[in-house]
């Protein structure tokens, strides 16, 4: 049987929120690949997922999981532990998904890529946005064209962030890197930001595109739903997408809509979110040894732009606790 045949063996490495609502459910039905355990730093949490995903094997020892041979392995834990996590698996000759924000600092993301390299194995960072099928579909509509001005925007009723370096890396990072998704590199401007106390409210970051045109990313942490969207204008053609649900082409003389129902299939929300296609190109990362789209280069380049912004704020680069975190 050749290698394109044979089944990968995973492991996952935290099994929380995230895990449970968008790997999970994906990772335990995938065809040719086998979950052969979790970790995490609770045995209490290793019984309940055990039983509740029916997964044979489960350990808050690190080391055991690795013992069992894992090709592959999704670093799915709270940030502050990816790039401890994820180097102990490239050492041992595992090729690893980390879910988003990569590391704490631009510094830990470059030392875990060069890792990667130095070890040959394959490293991706989980950024979904970048696979979302009408993200995608936007970025397409441009190809070959100006973009002149780019708005990208992400609202929620509440969220607790105790600095906008917090607030940047841990949530708006994901429309920080649609910024370059879209638009390729760019150069910090301004930003600006409104706190209450220890409580981010919200923040804006301009900058200027390689084109030479405009880009945007806003944040407010007291809007009246959660709501994401990206907006792009130039060369006749404007493109709204309201994630992650429509997508709007507006033409000269006509408007086309297109929305998460496609004609003659439906979409389930783990496959718009951009989560199955981020898993998918993983997995076919492994098999081929090709660069991950959202390889360590590529969530470096995005960390240091959320780096960019903040210290343009005149902002330190520190992660601080948050509210809950604190109890």
């Amino acid at each position: 049987m050749g290698s394109q045949n044979r089944t990968m063996k995973i492991a996952v490495v935290g099994v929380g929120i995230i895990a449970q609502k968008a790997y999970l459910p994906l990772l335990r039905r995938w065809p040719g690949v086998s979950l052969l355990g979790i970790h995490s730093r609770s045995q209490d949490t290793v019984d309940q997922v055990c039983s509740d995903w029916q997964i044979d094997f489960g350990t808050t020892n690190l080391q055991a999981l690795i013992d069992l041979g894992p090709q592959a392995a999704f670093v799915l834990t709270p940030r502050s532990t990816h790039a401890a996590l994820a180097a102990q698996l490239l050492q041992a000759g595992i090729d690893v998904f980390v879910e988003k924000p990569p590391t704490e600092s631009s510094a830990d993301t470059r030392t875990l890529g060069e890792l990667a390299r130095e070890r040959n194995r394959i490293l991706m960072f989980g950024f979904n946005r970048r696979y979302s099928l009408l993200y995608r579909q936007a970025k397409a509509l441009f190809e070959g064209k100006r973009i002149q001005t780019c708005l990208i925007e992400k609202h929620r009723p509440s969220a607790f962030h105790s600095s906008l370096f917090n607030n940047y890396l841990e949530d708006t990072i994901h429309q920080i890197d649609l910024l370059r998704f879209f638009c390729g590199e760019v150069q910090v401007l301004h930003t600006a930001f409104e706190q209450e106390g220890d409580r981010m409210l919200g923040a804006i970051s301009l900058t200027q595109l390689a084109s030479g045109g405009m880009g945007m990313v806003s944040t407010c942490l007291q809007a009246g739903s959660w709501q994401e969207s990206a907006a792009l204008h130039g060369n006749a053609l404007s493109v709204q997408v309201d994630a992650f649900r429509e997508l709007r082409i507006y033409h000269e003389d006509h408007l086309e809509v297109i929305g998460h129902d496609r004609p003659g299939r439906w979409v389930s929300a783990l496959e718009e979110r951009g989560f199955q296609g981020a898993v998918e190109h993983f997995f076919e990362c492994v098999r081929t040894r090709q660069q991950p789209e959202t390889n360590a280069e590529e969530a470096l380049r995005t960390q240091e732009l959320v780096e960019a912004m903040v210290t343009c704020a005149g902002e330190p680069l520190q992660v601080t606790l948050n509210p809950r975190e604190r109890g």
